[in-house]
């Protein structure tokens, strides 16, 4: 894929990302609830490092806040993304922000 292709796609996956965020709040959505949403949604070709990497990403522009949630008794180790106030003025369209593609 090119370069621009290449960017472009992660773009996008951040925004898918984000949005689902929304949704999910106020309770978080889970990376593999996100993947789960993308894949059910037709977008399979996503794998889950992909959203974690996302996530991440959104994590350090502030759009969202990720939470480990593990209880070892269980073997449950899970990372929860809940948005941010900033992230929802992302989507509102009240800010712009480079590296996010909103559809």
């Amino acid at each position: 894929m090119s370069k621009v292709l290449d960017v472009t796609e992660k773009q996008i996956l951040r925004g898918f990302c984000l949005k689902i965020c929304e949704q999910a709040e106020p309770l978080g959505a889970g990376t593999e609830v996100i993947y789960a949403v993308l894949k059910k949604s037709g977008y399979g070709a996503y794998e889950k490092a992909d959203i974690t990497e996302a996530c991440e990403y959104l994590q350090k522009k502030g759009l969202v806040r990720l939470e480990l949630v593990k209880n070892d008794i269980l073997n449950i180790h899970r990372c929860i993304a809940h948005i941010t106030a900033k992230g929802t003025d992302l989507i509102e369209g009240t800010i712009k922000e480079e590296g996010i593609e909103l559809l």
